[in-house]
């Protein structure tokens, strides 16, 4: 005999359908809630937390930054953020970073102004940093100060610069790439490209005897080996 098959016997192929089905519903069902946690209060930005914050006024960042506040920290964009953050000049490098559930972790590297540029025609000043960057419009006493400011020159005036740090009457010309010359109270000095240490050096040994001597106003070419030479308005004169 042929035994009849029981209707109310669910299939293998029905169980499977059903857990499918159910386990669909549950995921689904995790998702949305998940969702809708995320979404809520609990993480929206309460607070931006900066670090390496020195010449960059804090008061103006959190005002520029205000609207971040209240936002869902977990949809923000770092990446704008960043962005934002770059778009400032004083701001080397940023890093932006989520801290759950509310807060804002904002790391900075400023840049630091290394030069004074002055314009020979208007006297206006901007602050410099050591790539060159324009930061803002001010002097500084303590910094070097130069004029005609050469991208080409640049890097190579910025290794003569602490050779003059005494030295508040130095002007540094950045005109000639092949010749950086320095404009002091007395005369100027011929320095080239290199060598800015040892040709220095060379020049203030015979500083004083210029001055004894009352050369002024002179100029002294130091791109000659283990030379000066001096040209005053008369003459011009070789020095060991």
């Amino acid at each position: 005999q042929v035994r009849k098959k029981n209707h109310t016997e669910a299939t293998p192929t029905k169980w499977r359908q059903l857990g499918l089905a159910l386990a669909v519903v549950f995921l689904v069902a995790v998702l949305f809630g998940l969702q809708v946690f995320l979404a809520s209060p609990y993480f929206q930005i309460k607070e931006i937390r900066w670090s390496g914050v020195k010449q960059i006024d804090s008061k103006e960042l959190n005002q520029q930054f205000q609207f971040v506040l209240g936002q869902n920290l977990v949809h923000l964009s770092i990446a704008d953020i960043h962005t934002a953050l770059i778009g400032n000049r004083w701001v080397k490098e940023a890093v932006v970073r989520k801290v759950f559930p509310s807060r804002l972790d904002v790391a900075l590297t400023e840049r630091i102004p290394a030069a004074v540029e002055i314009d020979p025609l208007s006297n206006r000043m901007v602050l410099r940093d050591s790539e060159g960057v324009v930061l803002e419009e001010g002097e500084e006493a303590n910094l070097p100060h130069m004029i005609y400011y050469n991208p080409n020159t640049y890097t190579k005036a910025m290794e003569l610069a602490p050779l003059l740090s005494k030295r508040k009457d130095a002007l540094i010309d950045l005109s000639h790439p092949k010749d950086i010359s320095v404009r002091l109270k007395k005369g100027v000095l011929h320095l080239g490209d290199q060598d800015f240490k040892e040709r220095w050096e060379r020049f203030t040994k015979i500083e004083d005897d210029l001055t004894r001597r009352n050369l002024a106003p002179w100029e002294a070419d130091l791109r000659f080996p283990s030379q000066v030479v001096v040209k005053t308005k008369t003459a011009a004169i070789e020095t060991e």
